[in-house]
């Protein structure tokens, strides 16, 4: 069946020699696989900055029931990225969000268009802000939390004032334990929580407040997504965000 879909590139794989596996997040289908061959010729329609990760795409494909690898008529970048990935900051927290989709989003053919929604503006505002982003992984992180379905419970006050990574929720910190972010930095979580895409910078942190939060945004995913395995581009990250 010949059909138009809206994408999201999370990662290309190599498959011969002219020939690559490109993993999108689609509107219409959700996680989908597409076998593109010439794409290292240059005579090739579709060149290999078309399929950059968060690259944000318009398909026509041939969509077939049950069928593990899909194959694409036509693709055109659409909206074109003009920032993302010729910033030095932009580009490492775009390859970071990459990886982290590519470990979260396993399942084939599901549609999630609220997920889908959700990608797409923040790939755009991350394209297109000139403020500072340093905040902006962990602020993403704790958003797409709530597609995925373990989003923080918001009960933070002042007897409330630790984040339980395993429980998902604020609670006092009686007994030490280590699976808890401290009083300031949950105040930072609580905070990035509640606070909308344009102000997510108003918050004011430093470099090793910051990685710390960001490595317990790690530990929360890998407590809740099953298989959830280290990923490689935050340290190259925690070295570029100021």
């Amino acid at each position: 069946m010949l059909t138009k879909t809206n994408a999201i590139v999370i990662k290309t794989i190599n498959y011969s020699e002219n020939s690559v596996i490109l993993k999108c997040f689609t509107d219409q289908y959700g996680l989908q696989s597409y076998l593109i061959n010439g794409v290292k010729n240059r005579k090739g329609a579709i060149k290999p900055s078309h399929l950059l990760v968060l690259n944000l795409l318009e398909l026509e494909v041939y969509h077939q029931l049950n069928k593990n690898l899909q194959r694409i008529k036509e693709l055109k970048c659409q909206p074109v990225l003009n920032n993302l990935h010729f910033n030095l900051v932009k580009s490492s927290i775009g390859i970071f969000i990459g990886e982290l989709l590519h470990k979260t989003i396993q399942a084939e053919n599901q549609t999630d268009k609220n997920m889908f929604d959700f990608l797409f503006t923040f790939i755009q505002f991350l394209d297109l802000t000139n403020q500072n982003n340093a905040n902006f992984p962990v602020y993403f992180m704790i958003q797409l939390s709530q597609y995925l379905g373990f989003n923080p419970k918001l009960n933070y006050s002042t007897e409330n004032n630790c984040f339980d990574l395993i429980e998902g929720e604020f609670k006092p910190n009686e007994y030490g334990d280590i699976n808890v972010i401290e009083p300031a930095l949950a105040n930072y979580w609580f905070q990035l929580c509640n606070i909308g895409i344009d102000s997510f910078s108003t918050i004011e942190m430093n470099k090793m407040e910051r990685n710390e939060l960001l490595n317990h945004a790690l530990f929360y995913f890998k407590t809740h997504i099953d298989g959830f395995n280290e990923l490689k581009s935050h340290k190259v990250l925690m070295e570029v965000l100021n």
